[in-house]
């Protein structure tokens, strides 16, 4: 485990973290929304492969939208609408951070600084304790590294009233031409244009991720998924030779792809719900919030693990 620190004032010289062990080499910023500024994956024989995005000094601005390899979502995971919703009787109004499609996105603890509850060589556990007006919690986000992967837990506690709560997790994951992405799920949503959810559909509708879909011409794909029992999905990248398998523990019951474009990412985020289904109920069969009493808590984990596999080999002529 190394620690970097180039400064104390300014947004590039905010502290890294380093956990790098069994061919994995994990980089995270607890100031920063706690977020994975990085993760690399060497095979052992001199070859290193980026799994999720890097994200280097100069790419940080405070409070902004980050060029990040993961960050995390709680007290819910995606977008609510107009940054309110009703529970028990009350008028719930949440910052409205997103104000070209008028949404609350991505939870309250993005940007937030983290404190280092404890860590070693292979392990790193941070804690965000947060008191508003609408929510109270401690966020406790924990990273491991071991021999069969890279794993990151999140278990949230409610010390407020009771409240809906959600969690998920929103990596990057590197891609090249040819790569294929394959899972098995029951429904996809189809939204509307800000992106919420308008409906269900037997995920037969959308691209054929059971059997593995090539994200090339997939630019710009935006959905939610549910029904995802296996809690597993396989991203195949023949251009670098390798699998990274993502798989899902906890509450993280659901899977939300998103295909940025330009070529060379695509997110799999393990959420536990349905973006803005604290409007939504009528989608609640397919990811509902979580009620937790005071006291109460969620946890959701994701599981990295990379592994050989054949690249692919231009034919002759």
């Amino acid at each position: 485990m190394t620690s970097v620190a180039l400064g104390s004032n300014q947004p590039s010289d905010i502290e890294r973290i380093v956990l790098s062990a069994y061919g994995y080499r994990l980089s995270v910023s607890p100031q920063l929304g706690a977020s994975i500024r990085g993760l690399d994956w060497s095979d052992g024989q001199g070859h290193s492969v980026p799994i999720l995005r890097a994200c280097e000094d100069d790419h940080l601005l405070s409070n902004r939208p980050l060029t990040v390899g993961c960050f995390l979502m709680a007290p819910f995971a995606n977008r609510i609408d107009d940054g309110t919703f009703s529970f028990d009787g009350r008028i719930h109004v949440l910052p409205i951070n997103y104000p070209d499609e008028n949404v609350a996105i991505h939870g309250l603890s993005r940007f937030a600084s983290f404190d280092i509850v404890d860590q070693t060589s292979s392990t790193l556990n941070l804690v965000h304790c947060y008191r508003g007006d609408v929510f109270a919690y401690d966020l406790i986000q924990e990273c491991r590294v071991d021999p069969s992967g890279v794993s990151v837990q999140l278990t949230i506690r409610n010390l407020g009233k009771r409240m809906p709560f959600g969690l998920g997790l929103h990596p990057y994951f590197m891609r090249e031409h040819r790569t294929q992405l394959q899972f098995c799920a029951s429904a996809m949503s189809q939204s509307e244009e800000r992106h919420l959810p308008a409906r269900f559909v037997p995920s037969r509708f959308g691209p054929d991720f059971i059997a593995g879909t090539q994200l090339d011409a997939l630019d710009s794909f935006d959905a939610h998924y549910s029904g995802w029992n296996a809690r597993k999905a396989t991203l195949h990248r023949p251009e670098v030779g390798i699998q990274v398998t993502l798989s899902a523990e906890g509450a993280f019951t659901n899977l939300h792809i998103y295909v940025p474009p330009g070529g060379d990412l695509v997110c799999i985020e393990p959420v536990s719900h349905v973006p803005d289904i604290h409007n939504r109920q009528a989608l609640a069969e397919h990811g509902n919030i979580s009620i937790l009493d005071p006291g109460g808590e969620l946890t959701g984990s994701m599981r990295l693990s990379v592994s050989r596999e054949a690249p692919y080999i231009v034919p002759s002529s």
